[in-house]
């Protein structure tokens, strides 16, 4: 049953000279020393002490004064992204362009006001200058933001004739361009076929709003008014918080409220400093795959996160990553912004937002060129929905094993299970009974689903970690504001997908028709061939986001009877082929669409699972009975959930002497005195991998190489991730590991068909 694994050697990518990472031919990282020209001077006065109470007051009144922009950004914006997604966020900077504090909205934003406010220093320092009064605008990915629908607007608060700080905001626009409605242009294959790009533009002058750079943006979008109320929220955001940093500076003084933002960063990063003393030093690793660079490429790609700690510092890295590609690549920003927010919402998430600091002990080194840190010119623009989140998930995934090696408890119990792998929804457009345009931009996927976790099951549509404030639409809302009809909305069941000593949370599904519209049109959809979400240590995968459409339904006729159809499989007509990517979907009158937000991936083999927790889910009506047996091996007597104890046991022994090929399995003992946990099952004991009594070798080596090991399709798995494209799933081949004393599963690994499997913890020393 072992295996070997070849030998796998990781290097770090080397540190840049100055001037490679530029914000043109490639993204930009700002060297270590700004080069800022000598008319644009920085405030670093301090007063030497700041006492308590006065240094409290300061410290939440920065942080209330953030919250308040993000507020008001929500209160006066139109796009129901904005207002209902959060897709958005506000941030305080130093002078010089550090984070001090931001907001519950977008986390992986967190970068974005930092690269674009330093590329601005550099930039514009000269020409056109940098004065009271001004504000910028960029949505360029190659300078800062995540992908074009991006947008940042930013402005500099002077004291005297010095930068004190800046203010700045980013929101996700309904649409700025490109080729599709919506802006997020699957089919683009390079830049010039995204939406346009632009790099920092003065777009308020002493104080006033440029018309020309206001009516040249909004020129590029199909909803141009939309675009320009979106604008002027985001300048009221940054207005306004001027004004009130200015009444703070005024009332403490410039010097004292410049010590409080240093300490809040100073005490952010000893914090994040002194929280990974526990963690050995090592390096964690994640690879996920996603399918089609191209609507039709029948090509299988793969991300790769690998987290070093040495010391108390962190370096983070792509190597492992394809050659980008197509759309499905980001640029710089986008991969810090996700690392960042993956590694501070675990380790530093009490400290509200002030994660400059914590930024610090990071350390992205990005290998550039690769579908991760991709060149220009590059299609980014539909990667908020795809890349960035597979990007977050692998970083989730990466930094929880290594929190789970931990010698703290409090400090491992801060894993967060893992995130949904993409954006699901549909986004597209079409017209109304009057034959107007509209634009369907629905945002429930962020009702989404959390992972499982090392202490409790994730949360049923408990939304996303990286955007804690995000909502999805009320139907009714939906229903008022688009000529479209909902039939259902409800929780996906409990069965294999998910499953895990603590299961994922459950995802949804919705089903949709047209109503009093000629036209409706699916831009942005997903029918994935195989699960992206893999679950951590031992669990199951999520389900597979899925997208169906069927044409000449009876569903007018029943409704027209009082009946609203419930099941899509007897809606009548004719099932159409959709494809994970694809050209835009027509959906005209007797058409209706179902889609599919996964349930989240688990924590841990799900026969460990406690048969109570099990039971509570047959007795809440979310697990069958036969599926207690099949996925938990819990055997329940009746649909109440009795748990029949002695053959549980059995079923779960049988199961587990099936997964040694038949030998007989032991339990689990006790690790040695001084043994380091590593993982939900692994220690480590004298510098070597110990599993239950078995040595899996050196520590500083792979443990998978002397582990038990199976083989299987997703279909051998279960028949939950069975569906899609069945060749392109094929591609796809699962590595279950399991501890050869106890048959229990340490890991469930994706990987391509022809890749060894990876090298996912190595411990140095």
């Amino acid at each position: 049953m072992a295996t070997t694994e070849a030998a796998q050697t990781h290097e770090i990518p080397a540190e840049r000279p100055d001037g490679f990472w530029d914000g043109v031919a490639r993204s930009y990282i700002p060297p270590k020393q700004l080069r800022i020209d000598p008319s644009v001077k920085l405030s670093t006065e301090q007063t030497p002490e700041v006492d308590p109470v006065t240094a409290e007051v300061v410290r939440y009144a920065l942080l209330n004064a953030n919250f308040e922009h993000a507020e008001l950004i929500q209160r006066l914006c139109v796009s129901p992204v904005t207002m209902l997604t959060r897709d958005y966020q506000a941030s305080v900077l130093t002078e010089d362009g550090d984070l001090v504090c931001l907001g519950p909205n977008l986390q992986y934003f967190s970068t974005s006001h930092c690269l674009t406010v330093k590329w601005t220093l550099e930039n514009r320092s000269a020409n056109p200058g940098i004065r009271p009064g001004d504000m910028f605008l960029s949505n360029d990915p190659y300078v800062g933001a995540p992908h074009q629908p991006d947008i940042c607007v930013y402005a500099p608060l002077f004291i005297a004739d010095e930068i004190f700080c800046w203010v700045g905001n980013s929101m996700h626009l309904a649409d700025v361009g490109g080729s599709v409605q919506g802006s997020f242009c699957v089919t683009a294959t390079d830049a010039w076929m995204d939406p346009p790009s632009f790099p920092p533009i003065r777009l308020v002058e002493n104080g006033v709003l440029r018309d020309d750079v206001e009516q040249l943006f909004a020129r590029q979008s199909r909803v141009p008014p939309a675009v320009k109320m979106d604008l002027r929220a985001a300048i009221a955001g940054v207005t306004g918080t001027i004004a009130r940093l200015r009444m703070l500076t005024d009332r403490y003084g410039a010097p004292a409220v410049k010590t409080v933002m240093r300490s809040m960063i100073d005490g952010g990063e000893a914090l994040m400093r002194a929280r990974l003393q526990s963690i050995p030093d090592g390096r964690w690793s994640h690879r996920a795959f996603t399918e089609a660079a191209l609507p039709g490429d029948p090509g299988v790609y793969a991300y790769q996160v690998n987290v070093t700690k040495r010391g108390s510092g962190l370096i983070v890295d792509n190597v492992g990553t394809d050659p980008q590609a197509g759309s499905i690549n980001i640029t710089y920003a986008a991969f810090a912004g996700a690392i960042q927010a993956a590694v501070c919402s675990q380790l530093v998430g009490d400290l509200a937002g002030a994660y400059g600091g914590a930024h610090r002990v990071i350390e992205v080194r990005p290998e550039p060129g690769l579908l991760s840190c991709a060149d220009h010119p590059a299609a980014v623009s539909p990667s908020g929905a795809y890349t960035n989140e597979m990007i977050l998930n692998c970083t989730a995934i990466a930094v929880g094993k290594m929190l789970s090696c931990a010698s703290d408890d409090s400090i491992a119990a801060r894993a967060i299970g893992p995130n949904l792998p993409h954006f699901y929804g549909a986004i597209g457009g079409g017209l109304d009974a009057a034959g107007n345009p509209f634009m369907l931009i629905n945002t429930n996927g962020m009702m989404g689903a959390l992972g499982g976790e090392r202490e409790r099951d994730g949360t049923d549509a408990g939304g996303h970690y990286w955007i804690p404030e995000g909502i999805a639409y009320n139907v009714e809302d939906l229903e008022d504001q688009y000529p479209i009809l909902y039939l259902y909305r409800r929780l996906l069941p409990v069965g294999a997908d998910g499953a895990g000593r603590h299961r994922g949370g459950l995802g949804f599904m919705e089903a949709t028709i047209p109503w009093n519209s000629p036209f409706v049109q699916m831009h942005l959809y997903g029918n994935e061939s195989f699960p992206k979400g893999q679950g951590q240590l031992g669990a199951n995968p999520g389900s597979r986001g899925a997208f169906r459409m069927r044409s000449g339904t009876d569903v007018p006729a029943r409704l027209a009877n009082g009946e609203v159809p419930q099941d899509f499989d007897k809606i009548g007509g004719e099932e159409l082929p959709v494809l994970f990517k694809g050209p835009p979907l027509d959906l005209p009158p007797g058409f209706a669409w179902e889609w599919v937000s996964p349930t989240a991936a688990g924590w841990g083999d799900p026969l460990r699972r406690d048969p109570l927790d099990v039971a509570a889910d047959i007795t809440a009506g979310l697990l069958s009975v036969e599926n207690a047996r099949r996925v938990y091996g819990v055997i329940c007597s009746d649909p109440t959930g009795t748990v029949a104890r002695a053959a549980t046991t059995e079923t779960r022994l049988a199961l587990r002497r099936d997964r040694l090929g038949g030998e007989e399995p032991a339990e689990p003992v006790e690790p040695p005195t001084g043994a380091a946990r590593a993982g939900d099952l692994l220690h480590v004991v004298d510098g070597r991998w110990w599993c239950n009594g078995a040595d899996l070798g050196p520590a500083d080596g792979s443990w998978k190489a002397k582990a038990a090991h199976q083989q299987l399709s997703f279909a051998e798995l279960a028949p939950e991730f069975a569906g899609g494209d069945a060749e392109m799933a094929a591609k796809i081949t699962l590595h279950a590991w399991y501890c050869p004393v106890t048959g229990y599963r340490l890991d469930l690994e994706l990987a391509r068909a022809s890749e060894p499997p990876l090298t996912d913890m190595v411990l140095f020393g």
